[in-house]
């Protein structure tokens, strides 16, 4: 029978050491209310709490309901951007909760996105945000208007200004262009997409770059 890796645990672990906190990994929760409460009742002891999977309308997607169950007001549920709109959060014991999506594509997104901040936001930090920056499209992007679209990308200088290229293949389950990017084009809730040599929004992942203090999307 097949077996589906568990690369979120690794990749959000590898993520939370990035962002300067310490990744305490709790291990797989089983497809039951009685799994998922135990590791979430261990979870309980840390300082902010990172699930992934379990958070959409399936019959086996419980999160929400255990949260609940332990405590959790939970303050909202979905965002409008893609990858990543099943997105839950919390707070339980007065510590953050966060129930990330189960593609792996997903839980980078919207982890880069939310996560991240916050636990900057916790250890003092001002500068939350990744900033993003003005780069010249090598590529044509269309779009389906709606929500805002996190596209893996390619970003590169000649030294006068930046140019950016989106990868192909664009699927939330797919972690070789999340390997291969250096950066999201980050294109508007609106938008139906862009030109060859427009300028775009590009937001880097090396925090050295640029940071900024709120989200400059």
């Amino acid at each position: 029978m097949g077996k589906i890796t568990n690369s979120n645990g690794y990749a959000l672990a590898a993520l939370v050491a990035a962002a300067g906190a310490t990744p305490i990994q709790l291990g797989i929760a089983r497809d039951n209310r009685d799994s998922l409460k135990e590791k979430l009742t261990l979870a309980m002891s840390a300082d902010c709490i990172v699930s992934s999977g379990g958070v959409s309308v399936g019959d086996y997607d419980f999160v929400k309901d255990v949260l609940k169950e332990l405590g959790s007001s939970m303050k909202f549920w979905k965002v409008a951007i893609k990858p990543g709109k099943p997105l839950a959060f919390g707070v339980i014991g007065g510590k953050p909760a966060f129930g990330l999506p189960g593609n792996p594509v997903s839980s980078m997104v919207v982890f880069e996105q939310f996560v991240r901040p916050s636990l900057l936001k916790m250890a003092g930090r001002k500068d939350l945000f990744r900033k993003s920056f003005p780069a010249k499209l090598t590529k044509d992007i269309r779009i389906k208007p709606g929500r805002m679209n996190f596209l893996r990308a390619e970003f590169q200088t000649d030294g006068a200004e930046f140019s950016v290229t989106p990868l192909d293949g664009q699927g939330s389950g797919m972690i070789s262009t999340m390997v291969r990017a250096n950066s999201f084009i980050i294109v508007p809730q609106d938008s139906e997409g862009f030109k060859t040599g427009d300028i775009v929004k590009v937001q880097p992942f090396d925090e050295t770059v640029f940071t900024a203090a709120e989200p400059s999307y």
